[in-house]
This record gives C-alpha cells, sequence and structure tokens, in this order.
C-alpha cells in the first residue's frame, strides 16, 4: 500500500468517524419519531460544531480535500486499476464534497442562528441576510435533510474505502498469480533444458 492510498484511507476513516458521531443525534431524526428533545439535541450539536474554533474547521475542510488530491495523484498511473478504481473512488469523493456545499452548509445556516465566531479567513462567502427569519417547520426539515445527507456522505465514504481496499486485494491477487506464471514458466524451461 502507498501513501496516497494511505492518505486517502485515513482521510476518509475520519471522515466517516464524524459521521458515525454525528448518528447519535440524526438516527432519532431519522428513524424514529421526531420529538422536541431529539429536535434540540440536534441543534445544540450542530450548533457546537458551528460554533467551532477555526481550526476545527480547517482540520475538518484538510480531511474533506485531502483525499481528492491524493486520488488525482493516484489517477495518473493511468492503468485499469487507476481508471475503474480511483475513477470510482474521485467520483463518490466528489459526490461528498457536493453534498457538504449543497446539504451541510445550507442546512446549518438555516436551523442555525448567525455564527458569532469571527475568523480571518472563509472559504465560502457569507450568506445574504435573511429577511425573514426561518420557520419551525423549517428549522425541522433542514435538520433532518442534514441528517440525511450524514446518511449519504456515511455511504459514499465507505464506498471510497471498499474501492481501495478492492484495489489493494486486486494488486495482491495479480501479484500472486503472476508470481505463479513465472513459476510454470521456470519449470517449463528447466523441463526443456534437461530434454535437450
Amino acid at each position: 500500500m502507498g501513501f496516497s492510498q494511505s492518505v486517502v484511507l485515513g482521510s476518509c476513516s475520519f471522515i466517516l468517524g464524524m459521521v458515525f458521531v454525528c448518528q447519535v443525534v440524526d438516527i432519532p431524526l431519522l428513524y424514529m419519531p421526531v420529538t422536541e428533545q431529539a429536535l434540540e439535541n440536534a441543534y445544540s450539536f450542530y450548533q457546537m460544531w458551528y460554533e467551532a474554533p477555526g481550526a476545527v474547521k480547517a482540520l475538518f475542510h484538510v480531511a474533506l480535500g485531502l483525499p481528492l488530491f491524493a486520488l488525482l495523484f493516484k489517477l495518473h498511473k493511468w492503468n485499469e486499476s487507476a481508471m475503474f478504481f480511483d475513477g470510482s473512488s474521485i467520483a463518490m469523493h466528489l459526490a461528498t464534497i457536493i453534498l457538504y456545499l449543497t446539504i451541510h452548509i445550507q442546512s446549518l445556516r438555516t436551523f442555525l442562528p448567525e455564527s458569532t465566531v469571527t475568523t480571518t479567513y472563509s472559504i465560502l462567502p457569507q450568506p445574504p441576510k435573511r429577511e425573514i427569519p426561518p420557520t419551525n417547520a423549517e428549522k425541522i426539515e433542514s435538520v433532518r435533510v442534514l441528517s440525511a445527507g450524514n446518511a449519504l456522505v456515511g455511504l459514499l465514504t465507505l464506498g471510497v474505502i471498499f474501492m481501495q481496499i478492492g484495489q489493494e486485494y486486486a494488486k495482491r491477487q495479480e501479484e500472486k498469480e503472476q508470481i505463479e506464471i513465472d513459476r510454470k514458466i521456470a519449470i517449463e524451461r528447466e523441463s526443456a533444458k534437461k530434454d535437450q
């Protein structure tokens, strides 16, 4: 296993761990009747992350971006393994990033108040000020959509991990088969030399 593959697996495992942590508040919103307590737990949980210092957000963004760069670096080999396994992994990871930018950020901005944390940088532009505050129904819907988005991110991240594991397994199987072929060729050459 190479360095790039280790970066992909490590970063995706970190993202998957974050998704599993979020399941504590997501499961009551998705798979059980929604209660006021479940909503309050979700609001306070996601506000904790939304109000996190810039270093925490930067760590998460690095963990989200590293696999894409590592996969693009691995893809430059342009063999069948890279095209299938790394290409599929790139597609799934891009879908994860798109989900984050379109669902997670927008949902957080809907059900949470304006952030009080000031940072010296921002990757995303500031949203326009809302003229009408979100209704309670909009907040509930956006937190449930965020929970569903977390489930999708978990599935996509598992897909990336399984593709990388599959690539390593296929590589090792190919090496075993090549060793067996080389051994048979060596035996045939030895027997041909003896016959002469």
